[in-house]
């Protein structure tokens, strides 16, 4: 017997211990966006198509986290972002300048590698890292017969990583602010996001914020935008 109580005692312990050192968090959001800006397409005679798409979607993300010294910390998100509709469109050169409604699909979904380091961790914390986007996404316009313009974007884009936040005491609530910037060869990505937070001891969180991502590219394939993709999210997520 007391054998027994001195193992479940030693598993408890190691538990925790591990619980301490290592650390897995899984969750979900559901963001409602509006994509704003300009895509360039020959359907117009500057070559850039106004944009104004409103729609929603889902984003998954899983984080670990270690005490192993040098090593980073891994976050991984996917992002489905995807909002379509009709552009109207009148152009001397297409149908005599007549107003047409042309049928527009832009996707920017991507993926998101984040390793990153701890550089605080009390009630005030930070990370600071790198994250590589890979995105997936194309533009799309169509018309009748008459169009059917399609531009890739298949690529991966590096940015700085940087995440503060800020324990509320003794409530379980916490403010946080995350910051994502890349800018080079007259490229610029920023995505940000800020929200609140709440975390209860059983494991289970929620988070309520508001995100904006700017993707104004210039020399990354035949996908050429100045797009803003802004609006608030829902998320939920749990931590063991």
């Amino acid at each position: 017997m007391k054998k027994m109580l001195l193992s479940g005692l030693m598993l408890t312990t190691s538990l925790t211990v591990m619980a301490d050192v290592l650390g897995f968090s899984v969750g979900a959001n559901y963001w409602q966006y509006d994509m704003d800006g300009t895509v360039r397409s020959p359907i117009a005679t500057n070559n850039q198509v106004g944009i104004n798409f409103d729609d929603a979607g889902v984003n998954f993300f899983a984080t670990f986290e270690h005490s192993v010294p040098f090593l980073p910390n891994v976050r991984l998100q996917q992002n489905n972002i995807q909002a379509a509709g009709l552009i109207s469109v009148s152009d001397a050169s297409f149908q005599n300048g007549e107003l047409v409604y042309v049928s527009g699909d832009i996707d920017l979904s991507h993926t998101d590698v984040t390793m990153y380091y701890e550089i605080l961790d009390n009630w005030v914390n930070l990370d600071l890292g790198l994250t590589a986007k890979y995105f997936t996404g194309y533009s799309r316009f169509q018309y009748t017969a008459l169009i059917d313009d399609e531009s890739d974007f298949d690529d991966w884009i590096p940015m700085v990583y940087a995440k503060a936040q800020f324990d509320l005491p003794l409530t379980g609530f916490s403010a946080a602010a995350t910051v994502g910037a890349l800018s080079f060869d007259n490229n610029h990505v920023t995505d940000v996001d800020l929200a609140l937070k709440y975390q209860s001891e059983l494991g289970f969180g929620a988070d309520l914020g508001y995100r904006t991502m700017d993707v104004d590219l210039r020399n990354i394939n035949s996908f050429k935008s100045d797009l803003t993709v802004d609006g608030f999210y829902l998320g939920g997520r749990f931590e063991f």
